[in-house]
């Protein structure tokens, strides 16, 4: 044995596998079904050898993210029921609130404020246009939606019912082009009307007196006074100041604080308590309120002559009783027989 001795392969064994290399190449070209099947054959060999090489790397990466969903799902629930008791607290506080305000009101001869019924709705499909931002909800006339009612979300107002079917209807955004609604201005008791723009998130409110103390951030919600948003609920915060101290006036920009751009589910509510009247009672109203006054209406009629004694100076006679006709609608003036 040689100090350098080398451990090569033979040639031989070298040529034999590079002819059979070659050949199962030609096979495989020319589409031979044999060659076919034996590259398949190897290739589920080397196959089943990969698989088994990854399955244990990919349990512990199952296993894993098993372990992190099910610890960031109790922490969800824990949370979920952290906020479920401080609310149901909250509740128990604001019907104790809600007691006593209908008690004070009940005193004052005002009416009861109910709370509104409301009902969970779905999103199916958004409608956006050039100039009005709308979705489809999954409840219509069957669960008692109508044209007209409020829709919020978990922050504020979202929009109201533009049109209902029986089964679905059309939500408009308060940030479309031709929506409006009467809201107060922060803490200023300033009251005006917030309109939609047609672009996404923006409102305006303009010609408000630059006497009020305006901030960034100021929060804007609904009066009630338009008979179709309950009074209280949150509707946008003042995201710009325009300061126009030549016209005495300044106009802001505000950004809704619904979440207008991840919407998913809705509440409607179906019967908002600052609801107004039905029609018919209104026009009761209307006719009992405009109807003249009975005493108004025989004030300009002709009375009978009424008898009015005539006042003489001492030393004359008795003369027979003066009668005084009332002066007719006319003009007349009044006479004595």
């Amino acid at each position: 044995m040689t100090l350098f001795e080398s451990h090569r392969p033979s040639v031989t064994k070298l040529m034999v596998l590079v002819l059979l290399s070659v050949l199962l190449m030609a096979l495989d070209r020319a589409g031979n079904i044999w060659a076919y099947r034996i590259n398949t054959s190897i290739g589920s060999f080397t196959d089943g050898i990969v698989r088994i090489v990854q399955t244990p790397a990919q349990w512990g990466v199952n296993l894993t993210s098993s372990f992190q969903d099910s610890l960031k799902k109790n922490q969800t629930i824990e949370q979920l029921q952290q906020e479920n008791l401080l609310l149901k607290g909250q509740m128990q506080q604001f019907f104790d609130l809600q007691k006593e305000v209908d008690h004070l009101k009940k005193l004052l001869h005002g009416q009861n404020r109910v709370v509104p019924n409301v009902l969970l709705a779905r999103l199916i499909a958004v409608n956006d246009g050039p100039e009005q931002q709308s979705f489809t909800i999954n409840r219509g006339i069957n669960d008692g939606v109508r044209p007209g009612q409020p829709v919020i979300d978990g922050q504020g107002i979202v929009g109201q019912i533009l049109r209902s079917s029986l089964s679905g209807a059309v939500v408009v955004e308060i940030d479309s082009r031709r929506h409006a609604l009467s809201v107060r201005l922060g803490d200023t008791g300033f009251v005006g009307i917030l309109n939609g723009t047609g672009k996404p998130n923006t409102l305006i409110m303009d010609r408000i007196p630059d006497r009020f103390p305006l901030k960034v951030g100021d929060l804007l919600t609904t009066t009630g006074l338009d008979g179709v948003f309950p009074k209280g609920y949150p509707v946008a915060r003042v995201s710009q100041i325009h300061d126009d101290r030549s016209q005495a006036f300044i106009n802001i920009v505000a950004t809704p604080v619904a979440n207008l751009n991840q919407i998913s589910e809705v509440l409607v509510l179906t019967d908002p308590p600052d609801a107004p009247p039905p029609p018919n009672i209104l026009a009761e109203k209307a006719t009992t309120q405009n109807q003249p006054h009975i005493n108004l209406i025989n004030a300009g009629k002709a009375k009978d002559p009424l008898t009015v004694p005539l006042l003489l100076p001492p030393g004359f006679k008795n003369l027979p009783a003066a009668t005084v006709t009332p002066p007719s609608s006319h003009g007349g003036n009044t006479h004595a027989r």
